[in-house]
């Protein structure tokens, strides 16, 4: 059955603050928050698949849950993390919140995942500690000849499903909702002025609003993903970089265009003061 766009799939005192954060709240009981969101009335037919997810993230995730107590962070953070986004995405739906985490351990690339699967990484892919998560989840990543490359590759991988989030908020509402990042990048095709398109595309309907910097991003940190060596063209290595750096809009008076200002007049300033 087709998506389409929805708040669903849109979104995403008094202690001492030198007391780490582990010391301060309990450790979690990780398949009693699960039967609470995914089995809120115990229903004995719920109870294996309850334990079949706290005993698939635990194993997945033990690693990173481990560290996160020696850095400070709660144990359990990650699990639980990923526990609440499969609620947030399906509700107390506990077959198709498994059915995603398989499909996405089974996609075993953040850009490879195709449907829930897919719905699942770019929410994860929105936080730092959602991110680690993902990439537990998934094999190790590929390692190049060239150590930088690995970094350019997974840095694109987390960028591209980030990006994607933020095009489908701001999709029209009577869009389908992308299944994978192709179907994400044919949207960022339609977000763009015809002579910026790398695809013949149409263009979306007058007055959607156009998010051309996410969309430029989306299609360089594709690239780059599939290839850390590609040369980029001009105008998507410069919404890659501005993306990366915190920019979402482009044009006269945004942000970005008075960054680019005193970027340019730096040169001059600094000759002046020589």
């Amino acid at each position: 059955m087709s998506l389409h766009f929805s708040s669903r799939h849109r979104s995403s005192a008094g202690t001492a603050t030198t007391a780490p954060i582990a010391a301060i709240l309990p450790v979690p009981d990780i398949e009693a928050t699960i039967a609470a969101l995914f089995n809120p009335g115990d229903a004995i037919a719920r109870l294996g698949s309850v334990r079949e997810m706290a005993d698939l993230l635990g194993e997945k995730l033990e690693k990173i849950s481990s560290a996160g107590v020696v850095e400070g962070l709660a144990p359990g953070l990650h699990v639980e993390l990923v526990v609440r986004k499969l609620n947030l995405l399906f509700g107390s739906n506990c077959a198709a919140a498994l059915g995603a985490l398989h499909s996405l351990i089974m996609a075993r690339k953040p850009l490879a995942a195709t449907g829930d699967a897919f719905h699942l990484a770019r929410v994860l892919a929105g936080s730092v500690a959602g991110a680690a998560a993902l990439s537990a989840l998934l094999e190790a990543p590929i390692r190049d000849a060239r150590p930088d490359s690995s970094i350019i590759r997974s840095g694109a991988e987390k960028q591209a499903l980030r990006a994607a989030n933020y095009l489908i908020a701001v999709a029209p509402l009577d869009m389908l909702v992308p299944r994978n990042i192709g179907e994400t990048t044919e949207l960022a095709q339609r977000m763009l002025p015809a002579h910026e398109r790398t695809e013949i595309a149409e263009p979306l309907p007058a007055g959607a609003y156009r998010a051309t910097i996410p969309a430029k991003a989306i299609l360089a940190a594709v690239a780059l993903a599939r290839n850390p060596g590609a040369e980029l063209l001009p105008h998507l290595k410069m919404a890659y970089f501005a993306w990366c750096n915190g920019f979402h809009e482009e044009g006269p008076g945004t942000p970005l265009d008075s960054a680019k200002e005193h970027f340019f007049a730096l040169p001059n300033c600094t000759r002046l003061a020589s």
